[in-house]
């Protein structure tokens, strides 16, 4: 499918055509990028952390560390700010952390000790975020700077569809593969043949990355030092709503959302092709209403989406303290369906939202400080999650319909604040809903 825009915007010195195929070239940029993500994260990376001798609470927090990684992105803008074109940086970060991601299979063969191993798979996929995280600002900018903002919803929601869609192949196939190999008791060469079509991707990732065109950037005219990447965000008034937004929603969610896998994993002890068959119901929601939500971002705002789409995942999260046993196999496609809309909204939401109310000038700085701020707040989250299902190993807690366990408990909270953050968010939009995206957006919001 070809994707063309009236009146495109032009910046600099890049043509019409070679605009228009660097839009191309990066939905298939994310299609490649996505399915290194899906392969190294989720229920693959539950499970590799437990075949290496991971507890339940390290794999929780093993899984969110990227979280704690983006804290850098608040401190990256000192110096991609200063660059008139920052393609070559993103080119070569992208290449060394997905390649560390594709390289965590040789940790069994460097040692035997489970304590060891673990610590290594921590230390690679941490260092591999910290990476991601340093260029990723200029990263989202790039991309931004491509779409003229009246199309953003209408092309971010094709290439969500064909990311979501493609990622959806890869996991069935990698995780039935898995099983196989799992089934027959060599686990690990299952391992070894997904991380090594992880590498294989990563090297197409790279090629297609080069390939796209960079439009002319302007280096900000202001002074950028420590104290300005804290004041410069916290003192725009359109801006420090969005930094609320995603600090609360990342709060409230990965409390429980690095436990759901290692639930499914360890807990229900489900098979990868039933997980992955899950996750592709989830993905074929997600990219079936992706469009939907940019439409409805187009017609309405960011504002509105994000509200519903959050209102729908805290129910999911809620739900999922009901899943038991004997009744995963029919709940847990359900909460899927729903989930997969959910998510399907949130993340085109929340990417556009902070773009929108960024300045141009100096947007690394405001999307870098946004991203630390949610960042900080869903690993502290995801700390405090750990604990508590330390905490509450021994805990069961009738209530009629089930008995619920530790993570069962942690599932419910998470759902109960997720909802909240979706009530208050909707408070603070409802004076601006009925605006535009053409910057009618008062500082009522600010509070």
């Amino acid at each position: 499918m070809v994707l063309k825009f009236k009146r495109p915007r032009l910046y600099g010195d890049v043509s019409d055509e070679n605009y228009e195929l660097s839009r191309r070239r990066f939905i298939l940029e994310g299609c490649l990028s996505n399915g290194i993500y899906t392969l190294t994260a989720g229920a693959f990376l539950a499970g590799y952390a437990k075949f290496l001798g991971a507890s339940d609470q390290i794999i929780g927090l093993i899984a969110a560390i990227p979280l704690l990684a983006n804290i850098l992105q608040m401190f990256s803008p000192i110096f991609l700010e200063k660059l008139t074109s920052r393609k070559s940086l993103i080119v070569n970060t992208c290449f060394l952390y997905r390649s560390l991601l594709g390289l965590m299979i040789v940790i069994p063969l460097l040692t035997q000790n489970t304590s060891a191993r673990v610590l290594l798979l921590g230390g690679m996929y941490f260092a591999a975020y910290l990476i991601f995280s340093f260029s990723n600002p200029a990263g989202g900018s790039w991309i931004i700077s491509l779409v003229p903002e009246r199309y953003r919803g209408r092309y971010f929601g094709l290439r969500d569809t064909f990311i979501i869609s493609s990622a959806a192949v890869l996991s069935l196939s990698m995780g039935r593969i898995l099983d196989v190999f799992k089934v027959s008791g060599r686990e690990f060469l299952g391992f070894i043949f997904v991380f090594s079509i992880v590498l294989l991707l990563v090297m197409m990732n790279i090629y297609v990355l080069r390939k796209i065109k960079e439009p002319e950037i302007v280096p900000i005219s202001q002074n950028v030092n420590i104290k300005s990447l804290f004041t410069l965000p916290l003192k725009n008034k359109q801006f420090r709503p969005v930094i609320f937004i995603n600090a609360a929603w990342n709060f409230a969610g990965q409390i429980a959302l690095p436990f759901f896998s290692v639930y499914m994993v360890t807990g229900l002890k489900l098979s990868y092709t039933f997980i992955m068959f899950a996750n592709i119901l989830l993905s074929v929601v997600q990219a079936s209403t992706a469009k939907l939500w940019g439409k409805l971002a187009d017609k309405f705002s960011w504002e509105v989406t994000t509200v519903i789409s959050i209102g729908m995942l805290g129910l999911c999260h809620l739900t999922w303290a009901f899943v038991t046993k004997e009744i995963c196999y029919v709940i847990i496609p359900f909460i899927q369906i729903v989930a997969g809309a959910g998510w399907s909204g949130v993340n085109i939401s929340l990417f556009n939202i902070q773009f929108k109310h960024a300045p141009q000038e100096g947007r690394t700085i405001f999307v870098g400080f946004n991203a630390a701020v949610a960042g900080l707040a869903g690993f502290t989250s995801a700390f405090l999650g750990a604990f508590l299902v330390g905490a509450l190993e021994n805990v069961k807690i009738n209530i009629g319909i089930t008995v619920l366990n530790n993570m069962l408990i942690l599932f419910g909270l998470s759902g109960t604040l997720v909802i909240l953050c979706a009530v208050i968010f909707a408070y603070k939009f409802k004076s601006n809903s009925g605006k535009k995206d053409s910057g009618e957006y008062d500082n009522n919001l600010a509070g």
